[in-house]
């Protein structure tokens, strides 16, 4: 074969590529529609949850693989190389076969806390006003014990929004709000303690570094912290701090900042606060 057929086959074959991928544009503008539009915002919607859910666990490593598959899978067919696209096909089944395989365990811990959460979820119930009343009372003796005894400590009360997000990187616990339980927990300092309590509905839904995932012993108990201004302020949250050094004890709700409050200024604020969110 001399140069020159072989200098026009690559010609006519770059040629006919670019008719392929202009007849593909041409498709693809064609039945470009509304349907199309949610068909994509459905699959990034998708995307993003399992993302959600896998990125604290081992399977986000395969995450770049897979997308990368995933786009070889379409633009083989937005170019119209159908043996390729087939063969990507078949390489994207066995890869999330594989992934079934060699990451079981994650996927069975996975769907385990799924249905654990929503069990734990079901546990928590609206208090009426007098469990209220009873609960704010108990909270504030912690507060001041902690207070008084000058260890610092973060607590995050749920007023009306759900804050169920703002336990994601935490420790999930369920457990009943007790004194002891609490005062053991910023005592003895322990990664349990490096993050906030989360407290909805007299329930300790979760402990340890909800607020942060960098630098967890690092995240500053302190009302000038824009973190915990913000929880306050978007979440509508109550954030309460005790401190290392004073028995000072302060109090974030939204926009509202309370320092150096009393015991019984704190539990008239509480009551003002949850009370009204009843």
């Amino acid at each position: 074969m001399s140069y020159e057929a072989i200098k026009t086959y690559f010609i006519d074959g770059y040629q006919l590529l670019l008719d392929q991928i202009n007849l593909s544009i041409g498709s693809l503008s064609s039945v470009f529609n509304l349907v199309v539009l949610l068909d994509i915002l459905l699959l990034v919607v998708l995307l993003y949850w399992v993302w959600t859910k896998i990125r604290r666990t081992l399977l986000i490593r395969v995450l770049p693989s897979l997308f990368g598959i995933l786009f070889l899978v379409f633009a083989s067919k937005f170019l119209g190389f159908i043996a390729l696209f087939y063969i990507s096909i078949l390489l994207l089944t066995a890869f999330l076969v594989a992934i079934v395989l060699i990451y079981s365990q994650e996927i069975q811990k996975l769907i385990e806390s799924s249905f654990n959460h929503q069990k734990n979820r079901d546990r928590i119930r609206l208090l009426d006003r007098h469990e209220l009343s009873s609960f704010v009372r108990q909270l504030t003796d912690t507060v001041v014990t902690l207070s008084k005894s000058k260890i610092p400590s973060l607590l995050v009360i749920k007023t009306s929004k759900p804050i169920g997000r703002l336990a994601e990187n935490g420790i999930a616990l369920y457990t009943p709000f007790n004194k002891e339980f609490v005062l053991d927990i910023f005592s003895h300092r322990s990664r349990l303690s490096s993050g906030a309590l989360i407290i909805d509905n007299g329930i300790i839904t979760a402990t340890g570094s909800t607020l942060t995932v960098v630098s967890p012993k690092k995240f500053v108990f302190s009302l000038s912290n824009p973190v915990l201004k913000q929880v306050a302020l978007h979440w509508n949250t109550v954030v309460i701090i005790t401190y290392k050094h004073t028995e000072n004890l302060s109090l974030l709700y939204g926009e509202n900042s309370y320092s150096k409050l009393a015991p019984g200024s704190l539990e008239r604020v509480l009551k003002t606060i949850l009370l009204a969110n009843k």
